[in-house]
């Protein structure tokens, strides 16, 4: 389902600096994709980190990972938009960076 999706804050939209996949994108693709792992992260997160995904670790920066430790979220959706609300906490480089927009951001619920 495809949500329209628009708050007083700010959306942001994914800019990438070039096409290596971050942690966090890493990260967020395995909750999407996985019923477990998805509850495991957001009721379990240091142990979601910590086991990673089929032997897949997250290569997140120690500001990402406190970033992925304070989120108190009940559901991905919200988890992502707390990501999103704090940009200033994912690190530059591979993942690019989150930059506003004029516009309201469409939200896919997952499952």
């Amino acid at each position: 389902m495809i949500a329209n999706y628009s708050t007083m804050a700010t959306p942001y939209r994914h800019v990438k600096s070039h096409s290596q996949i971050c942690g966090i994108s890493m990260l967020l693709a395995a909750a999407v994709v996985n019923k477990r792992f998805r509850t495991l992260l957001l009721t379990d997160p240091q142990l979601a980190l910590s086991q990673g995904y089929y032997g897949e670790t997250f290569p997140l920066t120690s500001r990402e990972r406190k970033l992925v430790l304070s989120i108190k979220a009940e559901n991905l959706s919200d988890f992502a938009r707390q990501i999103t609300s704090r940009p200033e906490n994912v690190e530059e480089g591979g993942c690019g960076q989150w930059a506003p927009v004029n516009q309201p951001a469409l939200v896919f619920e997952a499952e």
